[in-house]
C-alpha cells in the first residue's frame, strides 16, 4: 500500500492543477458542495466564482430543458411578517438564511424565477436575490417625473438561465393623471438601465380584474391571471403585449373563491377553489400549448387525503376552504406535474399520474405550519398562502 501512495498523490495533484479537467469534474457536483469547495484553494475559488462556470453549471443540471425546484417557500398573505416564511424541502433538507445577508429589515417576496428571487424592500426599492450564493442587487424604479403621480405599480421578473444569463424586470404603472391607462417600463441586467414606456395600454374600468401583481414567467413570457374573458402576457424578447383567453370551462355550480395561477415545465395551470358550505374540492385547468384555450384537467378532492392521513382536520368552517396555498410543480421523475396543497398546517401533494396523495412535509404532532402568527380565534385557513419555487443554483446577478 505504501508503494501506491505517491502514485495516488501524483494523480490527485495532476487533477487539482489541471484547470480544464477540474472544471469538468466540478460541473457535475451539487451546488451546495461547490459553495463549500470555494475554500479549498484559490484556483477552486476562481473556477467556481467565474460567471461562465456558474452559467454552465446551472445548464448542466437541467432535466429535459427545465430546472427542478429544490424547495417551496410558503408565505402567508395576512398575518406573518414580510421577511418570514416556511421552507418546504423537495429534494433534501436545506436551512437557507434567505434574507440574513440583506440589511433591510422587511423584505417581501414578489416572484421566484429559476434560482433568483424578486423582492420588494421597505426602502422603496427592489432586490434581485440569489439565496444560494447570498448575493443581491438593489434596483430602484426609474427616476421618471411621472412616478410622482403613480396610483398603481406592479413589478414582475423574467429570468431563464438555460437561454440567457441576463434577466429583465417589468414595471407596469398607472398615473393619477390618466386613469385606466397603463405604461410598461423594462429593466435589463445586461445594460443596467431602464427603457421607459416600452408599451402603453388601456384597461376598461368596467372590465374584470387582471391580477398584474402576480406575474408568472413561462416560455419567455410574463403572464397575468384574469377573471374575465381575456388576460395579458408580455413577450420579453419581442417586447410586445398580447392577449390570451381566460374563460375557463364551467365545472362546478358555485361561485369561485380563488384562482391559483402557476406553471410547470412550460405549461400554464390554474387551480380554482369554490365558495361552498363544505369546500374540499378544486378544479385544475391546463392552458393549450398554442394558447388557444384552457382545458379541464382534474377535479381534486382534498377530502380523499384524510383517508390516507386521518389526523388532518379539514373544512371546519362553513363556506371557507379547508386548505390553501395550491401550487402546481414539476415531478422529479415524471412528466406529469403534481399539486401541492397546504392543509391543516401540513404540506400534502397529489400525483396526477398515480392518483394518490402523499405527505410532503410535516413538522410533527401538534406543530402546524403557518399557525405562529394567528390569534386564538383565527382559523388556520383564514390565511391565504402563496408558494414560491426555490431553485438552488449559482446564477449571477
Amino acid at each position: 500500500m505504501g508503494m501506491k501512495t505517491p502514485m495516488i498523490n501524483s494523480a490527485a495533484e495532476k487533477i487539482a492543477y489541471n484547470q480544464d479537467l477540474l472544471t469538468q469534474i466540478l460541473l457535475r457536483l451539487p451546488t451546495k458542495s461547490l459553495i463549500k469547495f470555494k475554500s479549498v484553494s484559490k484556483l477552486w475559488q476562481f473556477i467556481i466564482s467565474d460567471p461562465d462556470f456558474c452559467l454552465s453549471h446551472t445548464r448542466h443540471h437541467h432535466r429535459n430543458g427545465f430546472l427542478s425546484p429544490t424547495a417551496l417557500l410558503l408565505k402567508g398573505d395576512r398575518f406573518s411578517p414580510p421577511s418570514e416564511f416556511s421552507i418546504v424541502p423537495l429534494k433534501h433538507y436545506s436551512k437557507v438564511p434567505f434574507f440574513h445577508y440583506i440589511p433591510d429589515s422587511h423584505v417581501k417576496i414578489l416572484q421566484s424565477c429559476n434560482g433568483l428571487l424578486l423582492c420588494e424592500s421597505y426602502r422603496q426599492s427592489y432586490l434581485i436575490c440569489n439565496p444560494t450564493t447570498k448575493k443581491f442587487r438593489r434596483i430602484y424604479c426609474p427616476s421618471n417625473s411621472a412616478y410622482n403621480f403613480i396610483s398603481k405599480c406592479f413589478v414582475s421578473f423574467a429570468f431563464d438561465p438555460l437561454t440567457s444569463p441576463d434577466y429583465r424586470i417589468i414595471c407596469i404603472w398607472e398615473s393619477y393623471r390618466e386613469p385606466c391607462k397603463f405604461n410598461l417600463d423594462l429593466y435589463s441586467s445586461k445594460t443596467g438601465s431602464w427603457d421607459l414606456c416600452v408599451v402603453s395600454f388601456e384597461v376598461d374600468e368596467d372590465e374584470q380584474e387582471i391580477e398584474l401583481n402576480n406575474g408568472v414567467f413561462c416560455n419567455g413570457r410574463i403572464h397575468w391571471c384574469g377573471y374575465g374573458e381575456e388576460s395579458l402576457y408580455f413577450d420579453v424578447e419581442k417586447e410586445c403585449l398580447e392577449t390570451m383567453p381566460m374563460a375557463l370551462p364551467s365545472r362546478m355550480d358555485a361561485p369561485e373563491t380563488c384562482r391559483y395561477f402557476s406553471e410547470s415545465r412550460g405549461v400554464l395551470y390554474v387551480a380554482v377553489t369554490y365558495c361552498m358550505s363544505v369546500c374540499l374540492e378544486f378544479d385544475v385547468f391546463e392552458m393549450a400549448r398554442d394558447y388557444s384555450e384552457w382545458n379541464w384537467k382534474k377535479r381534486v378532492n382534498v377530502g380523499d387525503a384524510v383517508k390516507a392521513f386521518p389526523e388532518l382536520e379539514l373544512g371546519c368552517i362553513e363556506y371557507y376552504p379547508g386548505f390553501s396555498g395550491v401550487c402546481i410543480i414539476g415531478s422529479e421523475k415524471q412528466e406529469e406535474p403534481m399539486v401541492v396543497v397546504w392543509a391543516d398546517g401540513k404540506i400534502i401533494s397529489f400525483d396526477f399520474r398515480q392518483g394518490a396523495w402523499k405527505m410532503l412535509y410535516d413538522l410533527g404532532p401538534g406543530i402546524k405550519i403557518g399557525s405562529l402568527y394567528l390569534g386564538e380565534d383565527d382559523h388556520l385557513h383564514y390565511e391565504l398562502f402563496h408558494a414560491y419555487q426555490y431553485f438552488e443554483n449559482l446564477s449571477c446577478l
